[in-house]
């Protein structure tokens, strides 16, 4: 009576989460093919000559095309890089396509530019007492900063004190570690930046690549130390230019404006400020993706209507639940008690599964859901090959309980075979393949591992609940008559 009781309150319980979580399947991200959008595939190529991509440029040209798609106002671009020389962009709800290939291919242009031969040149005005303000970017956009309190009898090495709303002054330092003072002088704030920087000093390529790292100095604050090619060239603009700004721009969009306090002469200096460790990472991050010597060329490229990716989701969903509706019934009729039970472990097994793509926010695509729709019938063929081997001992004489046993043993190897051989084979197809065909791949692997939990331990245990609850102990209960049945 205790495992009868134990199972009525399992299926009660199951039953109870699976209706209480039903709401969050709303949350599920659909994919370009369900949501309708755009799709690109670049081959990277060097824009210098003898130059390589590595793996290290491949990545973060990956980041500034994430960084462009969100500048156009895109919910969550999908970007991935596919061997050694390719990048896959999805982006989702895209109605100006022209607009998207235009800013996507474009390489990320980084430059240093002065004030020098400029309109707004204060160049003679520049003193140590004089207000400082900093301009930083954050996701790539520009924000201008508050204008810093003056500073008054206080020492060069110390950082402008800036107000609350304010974004925290920049110093620059040379490599060996000699502090300086103030950064960008706030008299030309509300200007165009690229007007008051007007002269380009340095460029992307005269940049080492991934030369720009975060360190920490003595008082454990986040420093951003750059080293560029050619150190003659560095050591003669940071001599013509002590005292004067250095404007850090990605794109147009200044991220920095430090001012030069030594000449450097090692090729290598030094950003410090009042960084966080999350700020001094985004601008090494963007000084590095500046100097990749990188350029995208569009290999293929699909689009997709928002009414036709509804369109294709509908269809799915309808073919779908027309299968399993024929499949569960398929059960039921023949294997009767228990073809019940796995009509219920392949619910919870499509509970499962879709709460795990809500969890890992994972995205649901056409190719996803083929791969789905195949593991409800991997589900079912574990109970079937189950089933058919504990019938298969009732007709041989067997008890309930003593078919139950042995036929659940002898099913157990030959499932688990089945399913390790399809997930090897999914590895496969996942190591070897790209875009939908990875996405076809990742989703049956997990699905095949939710199907074993569900479908092959989860089933038997309620199934033997019953069993030795002596509350199936029929053979008509198995789908079986008992004029089919051998005398031992």
């Amino acid at each position: 009576m205790k495992r009868v009781i134990s199972f009525v309150v399992v299926i009660l319980v199951v039953a109870g989460i699976i209706g209480a979580t039903t709401p969050l399947f709303k949350d599920i991200r659909l994919g370009l093919d369900l949501k309708g959008g755009f799709e690109i595939l670049y081959q990277a190529t060097p824009t210098t000559q003898g130059e390589a991509v590595t793996r290290e440029s491949l990545i973060q040209t990956a980041k500034s095309l994430e960084q462009r798609a969100n500048a156009l106002g895109t919910s969550e671009p999908e970007i991935t890089t596919e061997g050694t020389d390719r990048i896959r962009l999805r982006i989702a709800g895209v109605t100006d396509e022209a607009t998207v290939r235009q800013t996507m291919k474009e390489p990320a242009e980084l430059t240093f530019r002065s004030m020098s031969g400029c309109s707004t040149d204060t160049s003679s005005q520049q003193s140590s007492d004089k207000s400082s303000s900093t301009e930083k970017s954050s996701n790539t956009t520009s924000k201008s900063s508050g204008s810093a309190d003056s500073k008054s009898n206080s020492d060069s090495n110390t950082v402008t004190t800036q107000s609350a709303e304010s974004t925290p002054a920049v110093e620059v330092t040379p490599s060996t570690g000699a502090a300086t003072s103030s950064a960008t002088s706030d008299t030309y704030a509300n200007e165009d930046p690229l007007k008051v920087y007007c002269k380009v000093e340095l460029q992307g390529d005269d940049f080492k690549e991934n030369g720009a790292s975060v360190v920490y100095n003595q008082l454990n604050q986040p420093e951003i130390t750059i080293q560029v090619k050619d150190a003659s060239k560095f050591a003669e603009i940071t001599k013509r230019l002590i005292n004067q700004p250095l404007a850090i721009f990605l794109n147009d969009t200044l991220l920095s404006a430090p001012v030069v306090r030594a000449e450097l002469t090692g090729g290598t200096a030094s950003i410090s400020g009042d960084y966080t460790t999350q700020e001094a990472q985004q601008l090494k991050d963007q000084i590095n993706l500046g100097a990749l010597p990188l350029k995208l060329t569009e290999v293929y490229s699909q689009s997709v209507g928002a009414s036709l990716g509804q369109q294709s989701l509908t269809d799915t969903l309808r073919a779908g639940i027309a299968a399993s509706i024929v499949i569960l019934l398929f059960m039921v009729l023949v294997y009767r008690v228990p073809g019940l039970i796995s009509g219920f472990c392949i619910i919870v097994y499509i509970w499962l599964t879709l709460m795990i793509f809500i969890a890992g926010d994972f995205t649901l695509t056409l190719p996803g859901i083929a791969a789905f729709i195949l593991g409800v019938g991997m589900a079912v063929d574990a109970n079937i090959i189950t089933f058919e081997r504990i019938k298969d001992e009732i007709i041989n004489g067997k008890s309930i309980q003593s078919a139950f046993k042995s036929g659940s043993r002898s099913s157990f190897g030959t499932v688990m075979d089945a399913q390790l051989t399809t997930i090897i084979a999914a590895a496969v197809m996942f190591g070897l393949g790209t875009g939908a065909v990875r996405g076809f791949a990742l989703v049956l692997i997990f699905n095949i591992i939710v199907s074993i939990a569900s479908n092959l331990f989860f089933s038997r245990y309620l199934l033997s609940l019953l069993v030795k609850g002596r509350l199936i102990n029929k053979p008509e209960y198995f789908g079986v008559k008992e004029s089919e049945r051998n005398a031992l």
